[in-house]
């Protein structure tokens, strides 16, 4: 596995649209080592990448 095989989400708003509203499963939520800023990985796939369109069409 690679990381071109992961989305890493920092947007909040994000992360709640793909986890609560969309219902897809999250694989860790834990900071970047570099920034300090939290994030949320994914695996991608067709869901999550529909999911990520309809969010963008919302934007």
């Amino acid at each position: 596995m690679d990381r071109t095989q992961f989305f890493f989400c920092y947007n909040k708003e994000l992360f709640t649209f793909l986890h609560d509203v969309k219902c897809i499963d999250y694989i860790t939520i834990a900071k970047n080592q570099n920034t300090d800023k939290t994030f949320s990985m994914f695996y991608k796939n067709d869901d999550l990448q529909k999911a990520l369109d309809e969010y963008k069409q919302l934007h």
